[in-house]
C-alpha cells in the first residue's frame, strides 16, 4: 500500500520542545530499518510516542499520526 522500503535506513527523532512539528529542537533517538522503527513507535503508549517523528529516505518526515496509520495498514500493530 505505502510503497515505502521497509528495509531502508530511517531515523527516529524526539522533539525537545513543547510546541510545533517544525524541524528544530529534535534529538536522534535511534537509526534503523523503517519497518523496525514504525513497529517500535506503534508499540509505545501515547505519552511515550507523542513527541516522535521518523525521517525516511527522500527527505520526508512521518509524524505520529502517519506512523500509526502505516502501522495499522501494514499490520505492525
Amino acid at each position: 500500500m505505502s510503497g515505502l522500503d521497509w528495509q531502508a535506513q530511517a531515523t527516529l527523532h524526539q522533539r525537545d520542545d513543547d510546541g510545533s512539528e517544525m524541524q528544530y529542537n529534535f534529538s536522534v533517538v535511534k537509526k534503523g530499518p523503517l519497518g523496525e522503527l514504525v513497529r517500535e513507535v506503534a508499540g509505545m503508549d501515547a505519552e511515550a510516542r507523542a513527541r516522535l517523528v521518523i525521517d525516511v529516505p527522500g527527505g520526508k518526515s512521518l509524524n505520529v499520526g502517519e506512523i500509526l496509520e502505516l502501522a495499522k495498514v501494514e499490520g505492525f500493530e
